[in-house]
């Protein structure tokens, strides 16, 4: 049964699609098993930058309205197995209303859960209906941030939503918060004392605590976005990739892989 993660934040420009298709790829060259990615975001970033057909009418939005099956919307790319994202996702708080649309994407991944090991989330930079699909639909969550003061809250604030649907009456979440990655990291008094907070967060945190990993900011993230690659596939060696097959191997080793 696969493992679904989450790599969510309600925070814009943390560099959540880098993160997923950085991790996503990683854990699938470490493991040899099925990975597949969901994009969640209206923008389709995901897609974009590892050359997805973003033209096809196959997307998740079509997949939640019931107008094609999510084995139908899965594309084969080298990196892994997508499903791309769409603009008229823009349109879910208005069309996702009903009390159990937010089970919807819980319900589709119940579908393919045998065909996969490793099922990774990237949503929408907002606190939305989709961002709910999400922190419902996984078993674990990895919060990418900046250091700065606005991107931290929003980490805090995203918790306790998190925290909420798991400890609400109906138990509507199972997912598990497991680390945090501090991203576009640069020696500075800024990220410093962001790392100081977040280990101060999670101190009176119940074992296994969350882990902090550290990405570093260097220009060859956004030159693979041009190549529509990943720096873990066909830039190994380069430090930015270790870093994140290290968080590969520390989310791994978490979840019990």
């Amino acid at each position: 049964m696969a493992k679904t993660i989450a790599i969510s934040s309600a925070k814009g420009g943390v560099g959540k699609s880098t993160c997923t298709v950085e991790i996503a790829n990683a854990i699938r060259n470490i493991t040899h098993k099925r990975v597949l990615v969901i994009d969640m975001d209206e923008n389709s970033s995901l897609g974009e930058n590892i050359g997805a057909d973003l033209a096809t009418d196959k997307t998740i939005y079509q997949v939640l309205k019931a107008q094609c099956s999510i084995n139908d919307a899965i594309q084969h790319d080298r990196l892994f197995d997508v499903i791309v994202g769409s603009k008229s996702l823009s349109k879910a708080p208005i069309e996702f209303i009903e009390r159990d649309d937010v089970y919807l994407l819980a319900d589709i991944i119940s579908l393919i859960n045998d065909e996969y090991d490793y099922i990774f989330i990237d949503n929408a930079p907002s606190r939305s209906v989709l961002l709910t699909m999400t922190e419902i639909a996984a078993d674990y969550v990895v919060i990418p941030t900046m250091a700065d003061s606005a991107s931290i809250k929003l980490v805090y604030e995203m918790e306790e939503d998190v925290y909420k649907l798991v400890n609400s009456r109906n138990k509507e979440s199972h997912a598990e918060i497991i680390g945090y990655i501090l991203n576009f990291y640069r020696r500075s008094n800024m990220y410093d004392i962001a790392f100081e907070q977040l280990s101060d967060h999670i101190k009176d945190m119940p074992d296994p605590k969350p882990f902090i990993a550290i990405a570093k900011e260097l220009i060859i993230a956004s030159e693979v976005k041009t190549l529509k690659t990943a720096i873990c596939e066909d830039y190994k060696s380069n430090p930015l990739a270790r870093s994140f097959y290290d968080i590969a191997e520390t989310i791994l080793k978490r979840i019990g892989d």
